[in-house]
């Protein structure tokens, strides 16, 4: 186990942190009562008080902690422990805009890798900085099952096209015809020229010795999130591997095809990812077989200001 499978999934949202004012360290400045998201703190008499809030309470989003300026202030509960809070990078660290565009323009979507494993520092520390992602409401309802070596891969490969077959069983034409007044036109023709033909080519690719999903990758991670988290959590959280990754001298690419092994229960319990959660993107990652000599700049379908 890591810092990161320390607890349960699944919180209720009547659940709060617990914020803690160590008065012998509090000047009341009351940079806590103003950032604040919830007015759980208040100043009141020269000193910080805790008190319910107006909607959630307490989320733990340690937001008083981190602006604390004499470091009074402690927040548990909610997957929130006091040492979580530590001193901020020095801004010389911290990636500029041109560095941050420059690795995100160099990235590119790599199937292709060295025969080279990736260690298993590089992968902790890959999820180490995943950590970082924003959430909806803490706390992170994301969780990641690792698999670090190819082996590994190719056994989770197996499992996922044998649940890809299964599936695409399942959306054959008519269930398709039956499903289509109620997913609307555009869903159906996705279903129909991309979803179900990709799920049978999947496995089949596979018995012919031809791995389409995982790509023969050394090392992947498979997100899932909790009960109470949104979907797009996940993608959020790849994200941040993703970029990762690259800045470690890795490559990678994001398979969205594995959201369809949410309902195999099986191969939830096989890889440690709770029945209730919904599974959602993969990141494969290692060395690239080839070396990218130019950037391609992709455009966004729309993009308009508002003044």
């Amino acid at each position: 186990t890591t810092f990161y499978e320390d607890r349960r999934m699944g919180y209720g949202l009547q659940e709060r942190g617990l914020p803690t004012v160590d008065e012998s360290k509090c000047s009341a400045c009351g940079q806590c009562v103003a950032t604040c998201p919830d007015e759980v703190l208040s100043r009141e008499n020269g000193k910080i008080k805790v008190g319910r809030g107006l909607f959630l309470g307490c989320i733990a989003c340690g937001h008083c902690m981190a602006v604390c300026p004499k470091g009074a202030i402690s927040v548990s509960g909610r997957g929130m422990r006091p040492d979580d809070c530590m001193e901020l990078p020095l801004p010389e660290r911290r990636a500029t805009a041109d560095q941050l565009e420059a690795l995100a323009v160099a990235r590119r979507s790599v199937r292709k890798f060295q025969a080279r494993e990736v260690s298993r520092e590089i992968l902790e520390r890959i999820v180490r900085v995943a950590t970082a992602a924003p959430m909806g409401i803490p706390p992170h309802e994301v969780g990641v099952s690792v698999f670090t070596n190819r082996a590994s891969v190719q056994a989770f490969t197996a499992d996922a096209c044998r649940s890809f077959e299964k599936m695409g069983r399942f959306f054959n034409p008519f269930v398709l015809g039956l499903m289509r007044p109620f997913i609307g036109k555009y869903q159906y023709e996705v279903f129909r020229h991309f979803i179900r033909p990709l799920l049978e080519m999947l496995p089949t690719a596979l018995k012919q010795g031809h791995d389409k999903f995982t790509y023969d990758a050394p090392a992947a991670m498979l997100f899932h999130v909790g009960p109470m988290g949104d979907a797009a959590d996940c993608t959020i959280v790849a994200t941040y591997a993703m970029l990762a990754a690259e800045a470690l001298g890795l490559s990678s690419c994001m398979l969205g095809t594995s959201v369809a092994l949410t309902r195999d229960k099986p191969l939830k319990l096989r890889y440690g990812i709770p029945e209730e959660n919904k599974v959602g993107v993969a990141l494969i990652v290692g060395y690239p077989a080839v070396e990218f000599r130019r950037a391609i700049r992709r455009r966004l379908a729309c993009v308009k200001y508002v003044d």
